[in-house]
């Protein structure tokens, strides 16, 4: 329970834990009631805290109600103990079946597992689900199997050997000793009786050299008694009170004893195995399945008491233990044997938001202002309003999470961006598959994604044409290659949603990419940036902040990653314009980047004065009426969604050619495009001539402003998107099913 407490916590959860008695540690901002405990027996105590949690559950305002015993009013229902209508008919006699007892304890598991019911059930094995369909006929749909929760301290590490001899030192027992451990609370139920008569009937030769271990909260006195009965009481050693080094006695131990006459799991079978202890079972305990299928010891059906004694000899001297170990310790590669905790939890979650189709997001970063950002956010909105659950994994998110957003901001322990971006990818891909979405749809480039947009250019086009062959040595393009490949090889099977079609023919040319993984969206540009009727009044009331006067020039650059912007390019083309134009024109530049070179740049080339850098704003649509220029001389752009924006707010635009969406301006006749290969003189001449020039400023705008009108696919891009995904997890659950 405490393991899921704090995942619940750690997911951003609030957690309120109702309870008669909490002996175990205290969880920060865990809310922990206990309820008086009123009545002289455990049923009517049980049955007056009920009671009591119902009341308390009314008065509160809770999403879900988890319970970790059987009462009524559950939403869910953990259910970590055995079928008590069954033992009450196969354990007890009739006369038990008209107790007061009897009566409350069937009344609250039928309050849970009855067929008028809609408590859903999480089994941590399906060894009950039988004996509960058929007393109850609870609805096969509603059980829901949890794999094991093992912790990771029970695996056996490298020095397992070196922690045996230690703990062997400590207990008094030398290696040629035989070491046995029994551990579960609960003594009579895990048949601890089988295993004092079975150590009792060994050999004389065997027995001489064997020492029980049994580690367990229970009352340990009958069973002392019994083996000081049996003649072995020096044999064997309680830790009635249990111990906080199971792990160092599993490795430690011979041969773990389970022969369990009820067990609706055996969590310490599973720790056995990994531990690379071989064991010897009873089959009715939940977890049997796992030792069946690793081959990791013996497994009973009901045997007698005789079967036990021989295969408990056998046990002990068979060719077979270490292989047995071998393959015990092998386990530990089955990722189901550790996942109990974040899938409890994933179900959780998906009850309490009534089952709605989840899209997993993935993104290094957010931010407001980001070019990326605001695509991915138009998109999970768009989502979200489609009937989607979102949630988000990401390195950092600035800014405010929009309302019904689940963001979970992902710890990495690197210092340079490509181990924390491995560190990231590695985290993502195994959390994101626990959480079964129905699509994972990535906005940076890192294994498992299902839909990937394509936010950024080739980056192995980057590095074949603009870097040098010892840059392709280093660790950061080996890794950025690697998570690249991952997303666009063949083998592959991610959709791509591009924003332009050149960024296809890059992909294809150094991956061979299908051509039906590919998926063209329009821009998506948001209809705020359109010329309005206010545009007089946003052009002047931002001109007025920046002190501009109405015959000065403004020239603006807008987007993050002022190295691949061309922002030395921008300083360089103001920097050349004429004394008398440069003395009345301004820069601003608004992006989310260190300004510092650029800074250093701008005094070097005597414009400092009339540069001013900002980091964001949320006025965008007002600067873009402001600005008499954008000027956007980028060395890589894969779209470049500014430059649509500046076009239908009337801005004329000077871009590279290699920006995505650099064609746009052409079409729009609402600027100039500077061709590759590129030549500052020719930016220098083009922004020179445009400020020079009114008439064709006035053109370009009145151009720009008409080609928003009359496109409307311009705006199209979160809704065809959305298409898109839909289309994808309706063929993924027609595919499941």
């Amino acid at each position: 329970m405490m393991k899921l407490l704090q995942e619940c916590q750690r997911r951003g959860h609030s957690v309120k834990v109702f309870t008669l008695r909490w002996q175990g540690p205290i969880i920060d901002d865990v809310d922990f009631i206990e309820l008086p405990i009123v009545g002289f027996n455990r049923h009517t105590q049980y049955d007056n805290f009920a009671e009591d949690v119902l009341h308390q559950v009314r008065a509160g305002d809770f999403d879900l109600v988890v319970g970790f015993n059987k009462i009524a009013g559950l939403d869910v229902y953990y259910a970590g103990d055995s079928c008590y209508i069954e033992k009450a008919h196969s354990q007890r006699d009739a006369w038990y079946r008209l107790l007061p007892r009897f009566k409350s304890f069937y009344a609250a598991e039928k309050a849970v597992f009855g067929a008028a019911h809609d408590t859903e059930i999480l089994m941590i094995s399906n060894v009950e689900v039988p004996r509960y369909r058929h007393h109850y006929r609870t609805p096969e749909n509603r059980f829901h199997a949890l794999p094991p929760g093992i912790e990771s301290d029970r695996i056996a590490p490298p020095n397992r050997t070196e922690i045996r001899c230690e703990m062997r030192a400590e207990l008094g027992q030398s290696e040629d000793d035989l070491v046995l451990l029994f551990v579960g609370s609960g003594f009579k139920k895990k048949g601890l009786d089988r295993v004092l008569i079975a150590v009792a009937s060994l050999p004389r030769e065997i027995r001489d050299r064997v020492h029980l271990y049994v580690i367990g909260r229970d009352k340990a006195e009958s069973f002392e008694r019994m083996a000081m009965r049996l003649g072995i009481s020096k044999q064997i050693t309680f830790f009635a009170e249990g111990r906080d080094d199971v792990p160092r006695f599993l490795f430690a131990a011979d041969a773990l004893l389970h022969p369990a006459y009820d067990e609706t799991a055996g969590m310490v079978i599973i720790e056995s195995m990994l531990a690379g202890l071989p064991a010897l079972i009873t089959k009715n305990c939940g977890y049997a399945r796992y030792m069946i299928e690793h081959d990791t010891g013996i497994v009973l059906t009901n045997p007698t008491q005789d079967e036990l004694n021989s295969e408990l000899i056998r046990l002990l001297t068979s060719d077979e233990r270490e292989a047995w170990s071998l393959r015990g310790m092998a386990a530990k590669e089955d990722p189901a044997l550790f996942s109990l905790v974040p899938e409890a939890i994933d179900y959780l979650e998906t009850f309490s938001k009534k089952r709605k189709p989840l899209l997993v997001f993935s993104l290094f970063r957010y931010f407001d202002y980001g070019g990326l950002q605001r695509d991915f956010l138009k998109i999970a909105l768009a989502c979200q309003a489609a009937g989607y659950e979102i949630y988000v994994y990401c390195l950092a998110w600035i800014g405010e999470v929009p309302e019904g957003f689940r963001v979970e901001t992902v710890s990495v322990q690197g210092v340079v961006n490509h181990v924390r971006y491995q560190q990231f990818g590695e985290y993502v891909a195994e959390a994101a598959r626990w959480r079964r979405p129905v699509a994972h749809i990535g906005f940076n480039k890192i294994p498992g994604l299902d839909i990937y947009y394509a936010a950024d250019s080739c980056f192995e086009h980057k590095a074949q044409a603009m870097r040098t062959a010892l840059y392709r040595r280093t660790k950061r393009y080996k890794q950025m290659a690697e998570y690249e490949r991952a997303v666009f090889n063949k083998e592959s099977d991610t959709e791509i949603l591009l924003i332009t079609d050149t960024q296809q023919e890059q992909f294809q040319q150094y991956y061979d990419t299908q051509e039906r993984r590919f998926h063209l969206l329009p821009p998506g540009v948001s209809r705020d940036r359109a010329r309005g009727p206010d545009a007089r009044i946003q052009r002047q009331r931002v001109r007025t902040e920046l002190g501009l006067a109405d015959d000065d020039y403004l020239l603006l650059l807008v987007g993050s990653g002022f190295i691949t912007k061309g922002l030395d390019r921008a300083l360089l083309a103001f920097a050349s314009l004429p004394q008398a134009i440069r003395d009345c024109s301004r820069f601003l530049v608004i992006g989310q980047d260190n300004p510092q070179a650029f800074l250093r740049q701008a005094r070097k080339l005597g414009i400092e004065e009339q540069l001013t850098v900002q980091k964001g704003r949320t006025d965008i649509p007002d600067v873009l009426q402001a600005a008499d220029l954008m000027v956007h001389p980028a060395y890589m752009e894969s779209g470049g969604l500014v430059l649509i924006e500046a076009i239908i707010a009337g801005l004329p635009v000077i871009a590279t050619s290699v920006c995505g969406f650099a064609h746009y301006v052409e079409e729009a006749s609402a600027g100039v495009v500077i061709d590759e290969p590129f030549e500052q003189a020719n930016l220098n001449t083009a922004v020179s001539e445009t400020l020079l020039d009114g008439a064709l400023r006035a053109s370009w705008s009145s151009n720009g402003v008409a080609f928003g009108q009359a496109n409307d696919q311009l705006f199209d891009m979160s809704s065809n998107a959305v298409a898109i995904i839909s289309e994808y997890s309706d063929r993924q659950r027609n595919q499941t099913l």
